[in-house]
């Protein structure tokens, strides 16, 4: 998808200012696994993939900007990094032992991406994806409101337990899980034959920005980069003045999420 390729614009900003991902999610995903040659959809700018390498696996990885690609590179050398979309990469049926992508599969066409994930991993391999969700609660609502409000989004303001349930509620079907907590479009029905029922977990994160932490968040997501340089440019002034009023600081309540499914 062509939105997805602005992060290449940013990336060094991208990896500035993205969150890296609970370690234990890479072992939850490996365990009870034998697991030695992994895909990696969409790696950005290599965390993820430094963390597979340092767990002594072979790492292919895929991912369609060529800037991110190259501090990938840079991060994880030992790993093999393709310049191109999954969708479009010739991989041989069956020869991984497991699929990992984090906050990138959305960006996936789904109706190529969940039937290739299937057909590149052994029988019994794991397709293992992982992001960071935002939440609401009581403290953070008003503010999350007033961004909303100046860039004029649809966004959701749903709270830990909402997102947590409704993805539990969704676990035969992985792209439906998925789909749930990233962009409703990507759910596939003929996924649940693909793949058996899915592991969920989550993980509570959060932190609290000044008005330039939050602008440079801001200048790596998709809405931001969206915009015209005009717009951007009134975004950002009055974000910075969001943030004066509410005392200096930005709250940001997310959860990391892990979904984990075996092909069937």
């Amino acid at each position: 998808m062509e939105r997805a390729l602005a992060f290449d614009r940013v990336a060094e900003a991208y990896d500035r200012a993205r969150p890296g991902y609970p370690a234990t999610f890479i072992d939850t995903a490996l365990a009870g696994r034998r697991v030695r040659h992994v895909l990696e959809v969409g790696c950005g700018t290599g965390q993820l993939t430094m963390a597979l390498i340092a767990r002594s696996l072979y790492v292919e990885a895929v991912e369609p900007g060529a800037n991110l690609a190259a501090i990938a590179r840079r991060r994880a050398p030992e790993a093999q990094v393709h310049v191109a979309r999954f969708e479009e990469l010739e991989l041989a049926a069956e020869s991984f032992d497991a699929v990992f992508s984090a906050t990138a599969f959305h960006w996936v066409d789904p109706a190529v991406g969940w039937a290739k994930a299937a057909r590149v991993l052994r029988p019994g391999g794991a397709l293992a994806l992982l992001s960071h969700v935002y939440v609401t609660d009581g403290r953070t609502r008003r503010s999350q409101e007033a961004l909303r409000e100046i860039y004029g989004a649809p966004w959701q303001l749903r709270d830990e337990r909402e997102v947590i349930e409704g993805a539990l509620a969704r676990s035969g079907n992985i792209s439906a899980l998925w789909g749930w907590l990233e962009n409703p479009a990507i759910e596939v029905a003929e996924t649940a034959r693909l793949f058996g029922e899915a592991q969920f977990e989550s993980i509570p994160h959060q932190t609290d920005l000044g008005g330039a932490e939050l602008v440079e968040l801001q200048r790596t997501t998709a809405t931001h980069l969206s915009l015209g340089a005009e717009e951007q440019e009134r975004v950002e002034r009055e974000m910075v003045e969001l943030v004066e009023g509410l005392g200096g600081s930005f709250p940001i309540r997310q959860l990391a999420v892990l979904a984990v499914a075996e092909r069937r």
